[in-house]
């Protein structure tokens, strides 16, 4: 179904602008707030995206009329004191908490700390960032993209395979993120979250910068931390960083 500005406006109180092609809905709205006041929340969507990123910059492949690319724009002192890892954390919960009646026999899981998989795969990932006087939450999700480029075939995937409403998609994450925001600093979708991860009781590899360190994910802090334990018996939590390999039993992620 062709996005559609009108029909999501109409499902939920977000405005939202939608575009065929931006380089990336999330430098959009930081442009946005760069030469604009924001004095509330507004969401930008693409049909598609040629410059599209995530965490550490790496590119997200963002074909045309099977995915979902939205960037939710609002004003930073709706969420102060910005807490990223808890706002990360809560909108991972908040997107499968839509996306789960839409597609009510998948198995959704995240890995630490913005990732959506299913079957093993990235569908989706989540990207928060702070500019000037406003914060953006950036969504994107394969939601049935039939192939993907070689280099990601073996961690990229898609939720379905058949065509579902992108406009009623949208519209029912833009309700869950705007339901999160007064309140995410509670951490109260923690547990949530936790019952959602792929990494606790792995053993995983962290990538910070230019380090790795290697330790068995415990829990997910109320903080949205993550915690790994070492072979000495000792503990750290990690606020940053990204999970870049995780022992599966199964073997078959790749990510």
């Amino acid at each position: 179904m062709t996005l559609s500005a009108a029909v999501i406006n109409a499902a939920q109180d977000v405005p939202v602008t939608v575009f065929a092609t931006l380089p990336s809905t999330n430098r959009y709205a930081k442009d946005f707030a760069q030469h604009h006041s924001v004095s509330g929340a507004q969401a930008f969507i693409a049909d598609t995206q040629t410059a599209g990123y995530g965490k550490r910059g790496r590119a997200f492949y963002s074909p045309s009329g099977s995915g979902l690319y939205l960037s939710l724009l609002v004003p930073a002192a709706s969420v102060a004191p910005l807490a990223p890892g808890l706002l990360t954390t809560g909108a991972a919960v908040a997107l499968v908490n839509a996306l789960q009646p839409f597609f009510p026999e998948t198995l959704f899981h995240v890995k630490w700390i913005n990732d959506i998989i299913v079957q093993d795969r990235k569908c989706g990932g989540i990207l928060v960032e702070q500019t000037h006087d406003a914060v953006v939450i950036g969504i994107g999700l394969n939601l049935f993209t039939a192939a993907f480029p070689e280099s990601i075939q073996n961690k990229a995937g898609s939720l379905g395979t058949l065509p579902v409403d992108r406009n009623a998609i949208a519209a029912a994450l833009l309700i869950q993120l705007m339901a999160l925001l007064p309140q995410y600093h509670t951490g109260h979708f923690i547990p949530r979250y936790a019952q959602l991860s792929m990494v606790l009781g792995q053993l995983v590899t962290l990538t910070i910068g230019q380090t790795q360190v290697q330790g068995v994910a415990r829990m997910i802090a109320p903080t949205g931390q993550l915690i790994l334990s070492f072979p000495d018996g000792t503990s750290q939590a990690f606020s940053a960083g990204e999970v870049t390999k995780v022992d599966l039993p199964t073997a078959n992620y790749g990510g």
